[in-house]
């Protein structure tokens, strides 16, 4: 009997066995655990498996999501053919009765130019400037949030339409534009440095990617900087800019933020991607539910980052050969950033007659 019982134990052990190396097979080939195509697309954010798309699983995908949002930035929104790609995706699940949303980083550009751009490339109209996100509106939210008086200034280290979106929500800002220091007979001098408005009299600074960024200036924002009630917001940290060029390397906000760190000692609370100001603006006015939301992107570090960070499924659209071998050395190293599915261009996702 003691012999018949171990040998049905040991047979039993090795059935479970079996079983659960079946079920990490079919999890590996993505096939369907029922005769319900879309059961295969049931993973948690932590499960992010790389999954090409196609149109007909991207079809099967949409009953899961309620909610998609677009990064702005990059390729994806700057090449004229590209752009009408993503005209017709959005418009696509605008008409299956999806929310759309834009959230970028770009300080360049103002909400109302950004709307402009869409109008002529035939979004539809639901995708209005009031569901895009930009640096300037996250900014004139947070400090119409944190600051009692409207009436104290608001330091701009930033060039672009982050301008109009700012006064657009009623920020009394000063500092965009040249402000270097004149050529000095004696280097000296540069501690002399006339700041013409006071410390008090200034509610935030806000730095951002700024042509014109000189030494006077950062002499001027760290200076604000020491009263403790000063914001300080920093538009994103990302390092450089992408440059066709490879010989050029051209510094972003986040190389400008980490001076104005240093020298004033403080930490700046981020605005852009893949910090959650944008989630949380979205989530406020919209209350999405992130769980069934998909982020739409063309960059690993800063927006598939930002959907994972945030409980999102992410999309990420890798169109250099290059950027699919990056993901597979990110598979043991960097899970953490690892988008849940990929395509190679937005039109294998579309219908054929888009």
């Amino acid at each position: 009997m003691s012999q018949s019982s171990g040998g049905g134990g040991a047979f039993t052990g090795v059935y479970h066995a079996f079983k659960e190396e079946c079920n990490r097979y079919l999890q590996r080939k993505r096939i369907p655990v029922s005769s319900k195509g879309s059961k295969m697309f049931n993973m948690t954010n932590t499960e992010a498996r790389v999954e090409q798309l196609t149109a007909e699983s991207f079809v099967d995908l949409l009953p899961e999501f309620d909610t998609f949002i677009f990064g702005g930035d990059g390729p994806m929104w700057l090449r004229e053919g590209v752009i009408t790609d993503v005209s017709h995706l959005a418009n696509l699940l605008i008409e299956h009765k999806k929310e759309v949303f834009i959230l970028t980083n770009d300080t360049n550009y103002s909400r109302q130019t950004h709307e402009t751009k869409l109008s002529q490339h035939r979004f539809n109209k639901k995708l209005n400037k009031d569901r895009i996100v930009t640096p300037g509106l996250l900014a004139a939210s947070y400090i119409n949030a944190n600051v009692t008086s409207t009436k104290k200034g608001v330091y701009l280290l930033s060039s672009g339409g982050i301008q109009d979106d700012l006064k657009e929500h009623g920020i009394n800002l000063f500092g965009p534009g040249p402000d270097a220091l004149a050529s000095l007979p004696n280097e000296g001098e540069m501690f002399t440095v006339d700041i013409s408005v006071r410390s008090t009299d200034v509610c935030a600074v806000i730095i951002g990617l700024d042509r014109h960024l000189s030494f006077k200036k950062l002499v001027k924002a760290a200076s604000y900087l020491k009263n403790p009630k000063c914001l300080f917001l920093a538009i994103n940290d990302n390092a450089v800019l992408g440059d066709p060029n490879e010989d050029v390397v051209i510094p972003d906000a986040g190389a400008l933020v980490a001076a104005l760190k240093k020298a004033s000692g403080r930490e700046p609370i981020t605005l852009g991607k893949p910090y959650s100001p944008g989630y949380e603006y979205i989530k406020k006015n919209w209350n999405i539910d992130e769980s069934r939301t998909m982020m739409i992107c063309t960059n690993v570090n800063c927006d598939v980052q930002f959907g994972r960070n945030h409980g999102m499924r992410t999309l990420l659209i890798a169109s250099n050969p290059h950027e699919l071998d990056e993901m597979e050395k990110m598979r043991s190293s960097r899970c953490d950033a690892l988008p849940h599915y990929y395509i190679t261009s937005i039109p294998t996702i579309l219908p054929q007659n888009k």
